[in-house]
């Protein structure tokens, strides 16, 4: 079990960024390093578009989603707001 996870809250309408902007900053934040955009780039394992559609109007419906990356999981989640936890994968 991942000792350190990242996580982050975020809320739909009340933050400037997109969700898939705070998922990439969680994994980048989780990795302890800054990605450039040639190292990894979120679109190579999922759609960014479609991770902000999936969770845009999640405020009285419960969403989750796990998304398996080269060397963590991301795990999304909605209960009004949106719980973003970066583990490492186990394995």
């Amino acid at each position: 079990m991942d000792d350190h996870p990242e996580r982050r809250r975020y809320f739909p309408g009340d933050e400037d960024v997109a969700l898939s902007e705070v998922v990439l900053e969680a994994v980048q934040a989780h990795e302890n390093a800054s990605f450039r955009d040639d190292e990894f780039t979120l679109y190579d394992h999922i759609h960014p578009d479609a991770i902000d559609m999936l969770f845009k109007n999640t405020s009285d419906v419960e969403v989750s989603v796990k998304i398996h990356l080269t060397n963590v999981t991301v795990s999304l989640w909605s209960d009004g707001g949106i719980d973003v936890r970066v583990t490492d994968n186990v394995g």
